[in-house]
């Protein structure tokens, strides 16, 4: 586990930040015209703990979290720049600092990432990586298999079973599966990370359209409805069906998540929207 320190029930924090990839990077061009219109945006949340099991020893989280997604002529550049705080009854506190950027091609295909993590317990970590799948991923349609390599492990690649989709390509997935009605789905998911946790599989949950309320946030880029969706991730090696987290999240139709939370199992974190503008669009 990633906080071995802190004896957390349920890895995973670590992934915070990419799983964002997950519901907010996302297009999908050269496609016919759909309900959903994605836009690229920068967004702003600021992180609190929500909830804490007296075992998590945990008394408060503080943090802020910028993502983008940014549109390139031929595919999605996306990053996370994230600062948090998190301080227990004891008194101690840890910080953690984390830079983020991967890019996916409209294709769903080849997926790279860059990471560099900082904590004040350990030492800085920083690699790189990429996937490549042997055909490209569409709305609704699986991938075929591919293999992932990483920087700081070069000899162990790891191979992606049949159902295994990028990011971007798995919002699209749900986005489809929403408009079509379809409330379950299950896959793999591969994104940015270490090569033990960088593939996960996933059960997804997509509620009925719900109401907004924005009025805290104004902005263009803000929906008056959203899709209530719940991933549980799944550590692909274990048969114990305990997921190693869960996200829940408010998606609206343009790819804009003004809500979200994660649950570890002994704690609780959510992220409320604080500032949101539009990003241009490339000229190709």
């Amino acid at each position: 586990m990633w906080f071995d320190m802190i004896n957390l029930s349920r890895s995973g924090f670590q992934h915070r930040r990419y799983w964002l990839m997950t519901m907010m990077a996302a297009c999908f061009y050269g496609a016919p015209v759909l309900a959903y219109e994605l836009v690229p945006h920068q967004v702003t949340y600021q992180l609190k703990l929500k909830q804490a099991s007296q075992e998590s020893q945990i008394r408060e989280i503080k943090g802020r979290t910028q993502f983008s997604m940014i549109k390139e002529c031929d595919g999605w550049k996306s990053g996370e720049d994230y600062l948090m705080q998190m301080v227990f009854e004891d008194g101690n506190e840890i910080y953690l600092a984390s830079l983020f950027d991967s890019f996916e091609n409209d294709a769903g295909s080849l997926f790279s990432f860059t990471i560099d993590e900082r904590t004040s317990y350990d030492k800085p970590l920083t690699f790189d990586g990429f996937a490549e799948l042997s055909s490209g991923t569409t709305a609704s349609k699986n991938s075929a298999t591919g293999s992932a390599f990483f920087s700081i492990e070069p000899d162990n690649a790891v191979t992606l079973p049949e159902d295994t989709v990028f990011p971007i390509a798995n919002t699209l997935e749900i986005l489809a599966r929403a408009e079509a009605g379809d409330r379950f789905y299950t896959s793999h998911i591969f994104f940015g990370a270490k090569p033990d946790d960088a593939l996960k599989k996933i059960s997804v949950v997509i509620g009925k359209e719900q109401t907004a309320d924005n009025a805290d946030t104004p902005s263009d880029l803000l929906m008056a409805s959203y899709y209530p969706v719940n991933i549980a991730y799944f550590d692909p090696k274990s048969s114990d069906g305990v997921p190693s987290y869960e996200i829940s999240f408010q998606m609206q139709k343009n790819g804009v998540v003004p809500y979200y939370t994660v649950d570890y199992g002994d704690f609780i974190l959510q992220a409320e929207m604080d500032d949101i503008k539009a990003e241009a669009l490339p000229s190709c």
